[in-house]
């Protein structure tokens, strides 16, 4: 048994397909399975059932799978522990983050990075939040950045505080009465009096959409859905054009020039935000290029907010 095994046989698991594994491996889909079974043959288990489709683990197999993962974390972190002791500057850093956060906050911070690690290359994967978490635990990235708190998490997983992001309810300019708000300055909206105007809503697998339906829960609305998009500026535009009200982060708001361009509320007496984080597996050893780059945002958007 030796760490190539271990990738081979951990690449099936995640892909559950010995023709996709070879693929995304390298190597010929023949040379895979004999691999496998000479694996299985090693352990004196059977690690697939093969007659299943997609591939499936037996219970040996999940065993194996889980043991090999948390060895092939150890050899990374040692690799990477000795790579700082020699101080080296040369590397691929593999992180995460949904698309339009990508689009915001890297800007800000690669250019910094890159004069201390000019030979650095990063590698941003760009998708939903879940899948974000999913690419995290197959140790297809190192860390993400993700508003969710650990609470939130799957097990295994730790969070540092990058920045703390505020929460707005957008809505077109004249479209609430003055008996929906809470305030005499009309700054805060009463959630339950526009329970019948129809709502924006990000897709599910969003960290936004997940937000926005806990706190419309807690106020007891049951939204009027009126469509349902992938982008937070895309809820915003809609929502500024009279369409629906929509809830969002402050970033989507202020790359289309700021909250004086928008009607944008705040929607509890204290105003809504959250913790934008960073999240590993928390036996993960980050080196020293990695730990600089979580630096450098914590550095950049904490003195922007």
């Amino acid at each position: 048994m030796d760490f190539r095994e271990m990738v081979y046989i951990t690449t099936v698991a995640d892909c559950r397909s010995v023709t996709a594994a070879a693929k995304k491996l390298y190597i010929s889909q023949p040379s895979l399975s004999y691999i496998i079974s000479k694996v299985e043959q090693d352990v004196g288990v059977k690690l697939f059932e093969r007659k299943n489709y997609p591939l499936t683990l037996t219970y040996a197999g999940e065993k194996y799978v889980e043991t090999a993962r948390k060895i092939l974390l150890l050899n990374d972190n040692m690799r990477r522990e000795l790579m700082d002791i020699g101080e080296g500057d040369r590397g691929v850093i593999h992180l995460g983050m949904p698309t339009e956060r990508a689009g915001y906050m890297l800007p800000k911070v690669i250019a910094q990075f890159r004069e201390q690690f000019p030979g650095m290359e990063v590698r941003v994967q760009e998708m939903k939040s879940d899948l974000l978490l999913e690419q995290l635990l197959k140790d297809e990235i190192r860390f993400l950045i993700l508003p969710r708190g650990k609470e939130e998490l799957p097990s295994g997983l730790t969070t540092e505080v990058i920045y703390q992001e505020k929460l707005y309810l957008v809505a077109a300019f004249g479209m609430l009465e003055p008996g929906m708000f809470r305030d005499e300055t009309e700054t805060v909206v009463d959630l339950s009096a526009v329970r019948n105007l129809p709502f924006i809503l990000l897709k599910r697998g969003h960290a936004i959409r997940k937000k926005a339906d806990s706190v419309l829960k807690q106020y007891q609305v049951e939204p009027n859905v009126l469509m349902e998009v992938s982008s937070c500026i895309s809820a915003v535009q809609l929502a500024a054009a009279g369409l629906g009200l929509t809830i969002v982060p402050q970033r989507a708001v202020d790359v289309l020039g700021g909250i004086s361009q928008f009607g944008c509320y705040h929607f509890s007496d204290h105003p809504e935000q959250w913790d934008v984080n960073v999240v590993y597996k928390e036996d993960a050893y980050l080196d020293r290029a990695e730990r600089r780059f979580i630096d450098l945002m914590k550095k950049v958007f904490g003195e922007s907010v």
